[in-house]
């Protein structure tokens, strides 16, 4: 029988963080994704609007296999959920997570090494070879529940944007510029895609099992999923790297309301020089303008003034020097140092900083949380780009430990077959 689809609207149920917290930290992306979308940043974000961090069309998603008992949400029932959000585009749609992923003592009693080399070959199977690695220990009737759950997931997210097109559309037409001269065009090509495909974050080895169904099957038990096509996937491989909050230096008091820097020898400005920094916020539209240019991944400005940011200003010219944000699934985002200003310990003072100031806004929408505590679950998390050494560098200095590999990825919905 087909899986049990659990469709939450806009914020999820109290039961649902719980069963979530109950898997950290594997199910930190979808855990925090929710309690944003519960309000954690509702009363520390620049905007400060009650329901930033969630839509009217927000789904909050569980799959359970339909055997189980009904109303059964104990953390040992196996399930798939995700957090979806159609109307972001051209950011992530969906984050998704399966309880089967998480890591068990089989699992690590086989490796010696590391998951996968310090530094592997760039090749179109790297993304693929790496998610094997993750799931080489797990049974095969593991595999084929984390793929059926997941499937179900990602079929019934198609049926919704067939139903939410017709809503949705209008607005992603709306936030083409209109001074655009092919502002239609680039209107259409946003429909297209809308109806065809889907961004996602997920875990490798779940991304492997799905596009690669000939892993589930065995010999001596065929599985009927082999009749489906493989997945169609563009990779963009990352790693996640976990921190505790107890492990990450004091960097900066946050009462200070200045830094003073000593600059390395950079271009613009005379080594051994001084300089002081103000302590802010990203606020305003040229600072937007600034944060966006420096990116290459697509960010809207309503999201970036709807999550809690860190950012350094010179102090004589107001310039905006260095950024952090604490993104909308809790990681950190868009670090980013100025070149007059690298290699003096920006990068690793900002994101002390975020990690120290806004940590504990997850506690307060869970349990009963008030807020106050600054380390709530005492879980933070950053995706690095696999060939971003400078970035893993920084997070090695804060503490953290690369744990296992995740990709954003464009799934075609023409390839999921149909739900049974």
């Amino acid at each position: 029988m087909a899986p049990v689809i659990e469709d939450t609207r806009q914020q999820p149920t109290q039961a649902q963080l719980h069963l979530l917290r109950s898997h950290l930290p594997y199910s930190l992306t979808v855990l925090r994704r929710l309690q944003v979308a519960a309000g954690a940043f509702d009363s520390v974000s620049p905007g400060k609007v009650a329901g930033a961090g969630t839509s009217p069309y927000a789904h909050i998603l569980f799959a359970y296999d339909s055997d189980g008992a009904e109303g059964d949400e104990s953390a040992s029932r196996p399930f798939a959920a995700a957090y979806l959000d159609l109307s972001k585009a051209p950011e992530t749609a969906a984050f998704v997570y399966a309880s089967d992923q998480d890591t068990t003592d089989e699992d690590t009693s086989k490796y010696n090494a590391p998951l996968y080399p310090v530094d592997p070959p760039l090749t179109d199977e790297w993304p693929v070879n790496r998610g094997e690695e993750l799931v080489a220990a797990w049974s095969s009737e593991r595999r084929a529940r984390c793929r059926r759950l997941v499937l179900a997931l990602l079929q019934h997210i198609h049926s919704i944007a067939k139903q939410e097109a017709a809503e949705i559309l209008p607005l992603l037409a709306a936030r083409q510029p209109s001074s655009s001269p092919d502002v239609a065009a680039k209107a259409a090509e946003a429909a297209d895609k809308f109806l065809a495909k889907l961004k996602i974050n997920i875990h490798d080895g779940i991304l492997h099992l799905l596009h690669r169904p000939e892993a589930i099957a065995t010999a001596s038990s065929p599985s009927p999923l082999e009749r489906l096509k493989p997945v169609a996937v563009v990779n963009w491989p990352y790693d996640k790297w976990l921190f505790r909050f107890e492990n990450v230096p004091v960097l900066s008091d946050l009462a200070d309301n200045e830094l003073a820097v000593t600059l390395a020898p950079k271009e613009g400005k005379a080594a051994g020089s001084s300089s002081t920094l103000v302590w802010d916020r990203v606020h305003t539209p040229e600072d937007l303008a600034l944060v966006t240019s420096r990116t290459y991944v697509p960010r809207i400005n309503d999201t970036l003034l709807s999550v809690p940011s860190v950012a350094l200003r010179e102090k004589e010219s107001g310039v905006l020097q260095a950024w952090a944000f604490l993104g909308i699934d809790g990681s950190l985002w868009t670090l980013h140092t100025e070149p007059a200003y690298r290699g003096v310990g920006l990068a690793k003072t900002l994101a002390s900083r975020l990690f120290r100031q806004y940590c504990g806004v997850f506690d307060a929408v869970v349990g009963g949380g008030d807020g106050t505590d600054n380390q709530g679950d005492g879980w933070i998390m950053a995706d690095v780009s696999s060939d971003n050494r400078q970035s893993q560098g920084v997070c090695r200095r804060l503490g953290a430990k690369r744990t296992w590999a995740t990709s954003w990825v464009v799934l075609d919905y023409d390839s999921l077959g149909s739900a049974e």
